[in-house]
């Protein structure tokens, strides 16, 4: 009986050392999947220069036409932060648009929508990309992407767990 207990008490300890090497050898941990429904970007970019900020920030970036969808997504980004409620006011709408093209958006029905329109390099970069809308951090890191078929619920869930882990 003394042999037993022995040998139990000695299983308690090493086989959770067992377990865990089980799993770190069959590369378990990289086939869960994840709950966030943008893009996490693999490159670091910065939006501005954002020292005194303690927003969150959605950015939507419009190429060189504002059709429909466009304006439908700029739509949607309203009702997504008036959504948010009472933490509506820990998130910035900021517009992504080129130097040379400012026609086709109708900034006038959407207030408190900050225009970055003399950021070339940052709309040169995210350009690229396949993603049209972003959320970026408060320091003005990019870490989420979404295309612009993006879906709506989606994105408000991914704010609401990002400002729910970033209380003050």
């Amino acid at each position: 009986m003394e042999r037993l207990k022995f040998i139990l008490i000695v299983l308690v300890f090493i086989l959770p050392f067992v377990f865990a090497k089980y799993l770190f050898e069959n590369d378990a941990t990289t086939t869960r999947g994840t709950t966030n429904h943008g893009v996490f970007l693999s490159d670091e970019i910065n939006i501005v220069d954002l020292k005194d900020n303690d927003h969150w920030i959605v950015l939507q970036v419009i190429d060189k036409d504002c059709n429909v969808s466009c304006q439908d997504n700029m739509h949607m980004l309203r009702q997504i932060n008036t959504a948010l409620g009472k933490d509506m006011d820990r998130v910035e709408r900021y517009l992504l648009v080129n130097n040379t093209y400012k026609n086709g958006v109708d900034i006038d029905n959407y207030p408190k929508l900050v225009v970055l329109d003399n950021a070339e390099s940052l709309y040169n970069e995210l350009t690229k990309m396949d993603e049209r809308i972003f959320i970026a951090d408060p320091f003005g890191k990019i870490i989420l992407g979404y295309g612009n078929d993006f879906v709506a619920k989606g994105l408000l869930k991914d704010i609401k767990k990002l400002l729910k882990f970033s209380r003050r």
